[in-house]
């Protein structure tokens, strides 16, 4: 299971934005560090900024910075924010009815693996990741 593209991008953007944390990074900055489609990029962080998550500075050396504090962001915040946490509930192969009563042939092996995504992405957070081993963003 992979994140939805918005999601990787915006995990990407403030991770960035956490290494990066005293500056105030251009859209441009952004678009070329992290290989995001620059228009893509725009909404992402529109959404980013409506939640309060990244602060937007206006003009000639604006940019996007964090508003909060590295240890008070988690990645499900993120991931909720753009694509919402259901996709981490549902059915690895599709059926609508797939439960620990009414299991899908994956179920078993699936819910184990998927207990430990949505832990990973409730533990997380950006300080977590901000000194991090990374040697892509």
């Amino acid at each position: 299971m992979r994140f939805q593209k918005t999601t990787e991008y915006a995990i990407r953007v403030m991770v960035y934005l956490a290494k990066h944390k005293e500056e105030i990074l251009s859209a441009r900055t952004l678009h070329e560090a992290l290989e995001i489609p620059y228009k893509y990029l725009g909404r992402l962080m529109s959404k980013l900024a409506d939640a309060k998550l990244v602060d937007v500075k206006q003009g000639s050396l604006g940019g996007y910075q964090l508003t909060k504090s590295l240890d008070t962001i988690y990645l499900y915040q993120i991931a909720n924010l753009v694509e919402g946490l259901e996709d981490y509930e549902r059915c690895i192969l599709g059926f609508q009815e797939c439960s620990d009563d009414h299991p899908c042939s994956l179920h078993n092996q699936w819910v184990p693996h998927r207990e430990n995504i949505k832990s990973m992405l409730y533990e997380t957070s950006l300080a977590d990741l901000e000194n991090g081993p990374a040697e892509q963003l």
